[in-house]
Order: C-alpha cells, then structure tokens, then sequence
C-alpha cells in the first residue's frame, strides 16, 4: 500500500512538472509569423527581450519619446511601425546604466532591432538589489537570429 501512495505522488508530481515546464500555449513562434512590407511613408520598430529566469521576469514598459509604447515581455517579440522622426527609446529600470537608452532617427522605410536587455544584479546594494533594463540596438542578421525562437507578442501594451 505505501508503494502505491508513493507511486501515485511521483505520477502526479510529474504530471506537475511537465505543465509547469510548458510555457505559454497560443501563443506562436516569431519565426513562423509573415510579416507585411514596411510601408513607405513609415518606418518599423522591432523590439524584443531573451528569456532569462535567472535575470528579472519582470516587464517593464517601453516608452518612445517618453510616450508608453508597449510592455517588454521576456523571450518575447513585437514591433510597431512608426512616422519618421527622432525618437528617444526608453524602458522603465528601477536601476541606472550609462547609456541606458538610446536616440534614434528613422527614415521612411527603416527597420530598426531593438533588443532590451536585462541586467540584474547590475545595481544592487548589501540587503537589496534592483532590476536594471538597457536598450540595446541590433544588427538585422544578430537580431533575426536571436527573434527566431522567442515568442511573437502581439498588440502588446497598446
């Protein structure tokens, strides 16, 4: 009888654990997503986060001009076509990096990769610690690669 009791809690028990190990369902790979030419009188704004548990989970909100874009998901990818113009890109980080964000300027037609990173322990005192988000911009051939496998996030934030 205690064979079975226990049998029975490692069935269960790893019945749990596959589920939690799942991830998110419905939602598709970046990969397998057809995007729409970048129109010409706008410019296109790819952003997207890796998934690192051991980093920060959290999901801070992006801001372009100091305007809430999106929030920032981790292993995550969405983008935005935008006028052209000078933008500053910003995300929301309780702790501070040098050049922790950046100005851009888009032109009609432009695609931009924008990676954020997260930097956890960067900032972090005896007792504390703060997660610290930079804005990190990426070349076309960089970025496809690491977008490839993250998950596509749709009207995210806006």
């Amino acid at each position: 009888m205690p064979s079975t009791i226990l049998r029975t809690s490692l069935i269960a028990s790893l019945a749990l654990l596959l589920g939690a190990c799942s991830g998110r369902i419905g939602e598709p790979v970046f990969a397998s997503i057809r995007t729409t030419p970048v129109a010409a009188d706008r410019a296109r704004v790819y952003f997207y986060r890796a998934f690192e548990p051991y980093e920060s989970l959290a999901r801070p909100m992006i801001y372009l001009n100091a305007k809430s874009l999106a929030v920032s998901e981790p292993g995550g990818v969405l983008w935005r076509d935008v006028e052209p113009g000078a933008y500053e890109i910003s995300v929301f980080s309780p702790g501070i990096y040098p050049n922790q964000f950046k100005d851009v300027l888009l032109r009609p037609g432009d695609t931009l990769y924008v990676r954020i990173d997260s930097l956890r322990n960067w900032y972090r005192g005896f007792n504390w610690e703060k997660d610290t988000f930079v804005v990190s911009l990426v070349g076309e051939s960089e970025a496809e690669d690491e977008m490839a496998s993250l998950r596509y996030v749709p009207n995210n934030g806006s």
